[in-house]
């Protein structure tokens, strides 16, 4: 088991990481929120001129993009959320 001096510095490490992926996840969300929605609007424009055949591949490709960007950026919060639960325990443990 660590002394008290190293626990205490690996919890601060484990924070700094914490803190850093928030800010990922928060820098990272707030663009891809704009695309995903000028997605969905290029998706109905392309419905209301009736361009499916021309435009709608691509819209739907855009949109698979974005959804699986977006299941990204949410690991990061599945991430951020063991390093909670691991500086819980090393905090228990001391």
């Amino acid at each position: 088991m660590p002394d008290l001096h190293s626990q205490k510095e690996i919890t601060e490490q484990l924070e700094t990481i914490r803190i850093q992926l928030s800010r990922i996840h928060h820098d990272l969300n707030n663009p891809l929120s704009v695309i995903s929605g000028n997605v969905e609007l290029l998706g109905e424009l392309t419905r209301a001129l009736g361009m499916e055949a021309d435009l709608g591949g691509p819209v739907d490709d855009l949109t698979k993009a974005v959804d699986q960007l977006t299941e990204h950026v949410d690991r990061l919060l599945a991430v951020r959320g063991l390093l909670n639960e691991l500086t819980r325990q090393l905090d228990g443990a001391s």
